[in-house]
């Protein structure tokens, strides 16, 4: 767990009150709005150019990549440790779960299991991505009877740019996929909102208007997101560091948890590193809920306003302003234009 000073650990006085005043809600300075999970630890079907798992799939990611996704490191999510946060989660109620991070979730061999299971568990919102190769009929059909709440299809290109972006040979084969899930879903009347994105990188810009104008015909929303560099995994997806920054939203909405349990303040700490653990939901006396009012936490958030960052990742981050505030953030869509929380 990161170590602060003892004067700084308890987050009081004007910076700690500084701190609070940043939450969205009352309910999210007990519990994160978001909590992430992560299924596939760099296992994917796809090659993205704007992803370091693609890359690594694709040959042309850097030498610290290749090392920090070498093949024994590959691993998918225990169902005990996934149990174990959506349990928790559940006691939310204004609380949803992602399915995401460093890998392609519908790889999972129990992911329908676990929507289910999360479903099942009174998890008010449970969402996932998929680059939507393995979103056959089949599969469409028993995720959209298991409840998911929000399917996010990241479709990074068009016509001409979706190869040279995504680097699978599928283009054809996702968009019909897509396509069949809509008619699934509006078919079985099932609650599922369906999400199209892509990241907004050049080489996809001269197609974004075609790219939008095809997907409002499908999905309920289209959504670009920002060309970042994972954790400067990616060259120059991000400018320099700037000389000042605005406090990163990750750290008063989300958490995320690695494979085997890890809790990190960053989606972005991939190589989860001791020093940017904060514990791990197997331990019997952690708790999500715990890490997120811990006062080591708050030392983080509190740092943050003075550009004192306590995290390695946040010392070097690039990626920052991609992390959204109000209108533009994820929340927001999810809260009011899917219309899925209070």
């Amino acid at each position: 767990m990161p170590q602060t000073k003892s004067h700084e650990v308890h987050g009081t006085g004007v910076r700690g009150e500084a701190a609070a005043a940043l939450f969205l809600t009352v309910a999210g300075r007990a519990f994160p709005s978001c909590t992430q999970v992560t299924l596939s630890h760099g296992i994917c079907d796809s090659q993205c150019l704007s992803c370091p798992i693609g890359r690594v799939r694709h040959g042309d990611a850097t030498e610290e990549v290749l090392r920090e996704f070498r093949p024994g490191t590959r691993v998918f999510m225990s169902f005990e440790v996934f149990a174990r946060v959506a349990d928790e989660v559940a006691q939310h109620p204004e609380a949803w779960l992602r399915m995401h991070a460093r890998g392609e979730p519908l790889l999972h061999p129990r992911f329908v299991d676990m929507v289910r299971y999360a479903k099942e568990a009174r998890v008010s919102v449970v969402q996932s991505f998929t680059d939507a190769i393995s979103l056959e009929e089949n599969r469409a059909r028993e995720i959209l009877e298991a409840g998911l709440d929000v399917l996010e299809c990241s479709i990074h290109g068009h016509h001409r740019s979706y190869e040279k972006l995504m680097r699978n040979g599928r283009f054809e084969q996702v968009r019909a996929n897509v396509i069949r899930f809509r008619e699934l879903r509006d078919a079985l009347g099932a609650p599922t909102r369906l999400v199209v994105s892509a990241v907004d990188q050049p080489e996809f810009r001269p197609e974004k208007a075609d790219h939008r104008r095809f997907w409002q015909d499908y999905a309920d929303e289209v959504i670009y997101r920002p060309h970042h560099s994972w954790g400067n995994r990616i060259d120059g997806a991000c400018a320099s560091l700037p000389a000042t920054r605005a406090p990163c939203a990750q750290l008063w909405t989300r958490l995320t948890v690695g494979p085997t349990g890890n809790v990190l303040a960053c989606f972005n700490s991939w190589s989860e590193a001791p020093e940017e653990v904060l514990g791990n939901v197997l331990d019997p006396h952690t708790t999500l809920a715990s890490i997120w009012r811990s006062s080591a936490y708050s030392a983080i958030r509190s740092g943050q306003l003075e550009g004192n960052y306590i995290l390695p990742c946040c010392r070097s981050c690039k990626d920052w302003g991609g992390s959204s505030w109000g209108d533009d953030s994820y929340e927001n869509l999810i809260d009011q234009k899917l219309g899925l929380r209070r």
